[in-house]
């Protein structure tokens, strides 16, 4: 595919077929610039979830027997963390 440079403000750009736009979900806000060997690599920027969705996230994980890859914890456990915690006022 073939396009031109068009000139916008002081800067130049491209653009982009709505039909690319649409099967490379780049209508979905910011897109992500990659500087690759041979060009530039356009994508969407990856939305990170919002703290709301993290419980449902996690569930679906958990329901799918996926664990984590680099449990930072494992292997430091001590006898309190293997006891109940009790708290004093």
């Amino acid at each position: 595919m073939h396009t031109k440079l068009i000139h916008i403000g002081n800067s130049m750009g491209i653009r982009i077929p709505k039909n690319l736009i649409r099967q490379f979900n780049l209508d979905k806000g910011e897109i992500e610039l990659t500087i690759e060997k041979d060009g530039i690599l356009i994508k969407p920027e990856k939305s990170v979830p919002r703290r709301e969705e993290w419980d449902m996230l996690f569930s679906k994980a958990i329901a799918a027997g996926e664990k984590p890859e680099n449990d930072v914890f494992e292997g430091l456990q001590n006898s309190t963390d293997k006891n109940e915690w009790e708290w004093q006022q």
